[in-house]
């Protein structure tokens, strides 16, 4: 990808974002000059983003180490820093399928001779294969995590994955967090004895946390292909949805505990009125539809009953298809009739 245009590299980094079913708002008056601006939407929020991207490159000729790779900040004079904008300073890798990104913060002045920042092709690789990898590599203010995150993890990163750069004392950390169970995440926490590296151990633990619930939505929408499982809808308007509730001590991001709903089929699943059986047949919950009609809010049921399938389209990897029993206790913990669960 030596070359490739900036505003290519703007266009790659808006597409991963709405895939993820983001909505995108941006400054199109400035394609080909770096930054681009752009404003990040979730139902979480919103990020506006000052974006400076490089192609990832091994580069530097044969007197630089075969495992380094790095971005050439060409055409910049310095990363500026601005109140209530996000300076998002980084680059895709092509050969291993991630973006990376290094700390905005540190990089405010540099020499006007096309500098570089480097990163390890170990931690690229690693952040191909398990979607988050840190990297620390000197620099002018001393130690800089540079994070490489998976195409899935885009969202989370632009959203809070920024943290990461805070955390130089225990980026080497990362890797046991992104698989930690509750315990070692108490461990990591405990082995100190100062307030002040306990509390920013918390913020890193939480950050890390937030990256692993982050997975679940996209795993999920890509084994169903964007589609709603019901009516097959995609228009950016699908969710991923937990088959047993978030709220229950059994449930788990695991993608055979998803399901990809669209917002109206995702409502009525998540308040009972729409189900999916073990053997995957849609059912209305007739006892919820009666109370909806005492409440005068049954308008619309009957198209609503007309457009349902008689089984949800599910994915054709049997791996990531709804696991039966989780359908079952999903069914139980929202209180369905026992003669719907089946």
């Amino acid at each position: 990808m030596a070359g490739i245009r900036f505003s290519e590299l703007t266009d790659r980094f808006a597409a991963n974002l709405e895939r993820l079913s983001a909505t995108v708002i941006r400054d199109r008056t400035r394609d080909d000059t770096r930054p681009a601006r752009m404003r990040v939407l979730t139902s979480g929020g919103a990020s506006d983003c000052l974006l400076f991207l490089w192609a990832v490159t091994h580069g530097g000729g044969r007197m630089r180490p075969e495992d380094e790779r790095r971005i050439q900040l060409t055409n910049v004079a310095g990363i500026p820093l601005r109140p209530g904008q996000r300076t998002v300073l980084g680059g895709w890798s092509e050969e291993f399928g991630v973006w990376v990104f290094w700390d905005a913060r540190r990089h405010v002045r540099f020499s006007s001779k096309s500098p570089s920042l480097q990163v390890g092709s170990m931690c690229l690789e690693q952040a191909g294969r398990v979607g988050l990898a840190t990297y620390l590599r000197k620099s002018a203010t001393g130690l800089e995590v540079v994070a490489a995150v998976a195409p899935d993890s885009l969202l989370w990163y632009v959203h809070e994955g920024h943290q990461l750069h805070n955390a130089e004392d225990d980026a080497a950390a990362v890797d046991m967090l992104v698989e930690a169970t509750a315990e070692e995440e108490r461990e990591f926490l405990d082995e100190t004895a100062s307030e002040v590296i306990t509390a920013r151990r918390y913020d890193l633990v939480e950050t890390v946390r937030a990256y692993r619930d982050a997975k679940f939505r996209p795993a999920v929408l890509r084994a169903y292909s964007y589609r709603c499982a019901v009516c097959q809808c995609a228009l950016k308007l699908v969710d991923a949805a937990h088959i047993i509730p978030v709220a229950d001590p059994q449930s788990t991001d695991d993608i055979t505990n998803g399901i990809a709903l669209c917002r109206l089929h995702h409502g009525a699943f998540d308040n009972g009125l729409l189900g999916v059986q073990s053997n995957y047949c849609v059912v209305v919950n007739s006892d919820h539809q009666r109370h909806l009609t005492q409440l005068g809010l049954d308008t619309g049921i009957d198209r609503f009953r007309d457009g349902l399938p008689a089984k949800i389209t599910v994915p054709a990897s049997i791996e990531v298809r709804p696991d039966p029993r989780k359908l079952l206790l999903g069914l139980r913990c929202r209180q369905w009739p026992d003669t719907f669960i089946a």
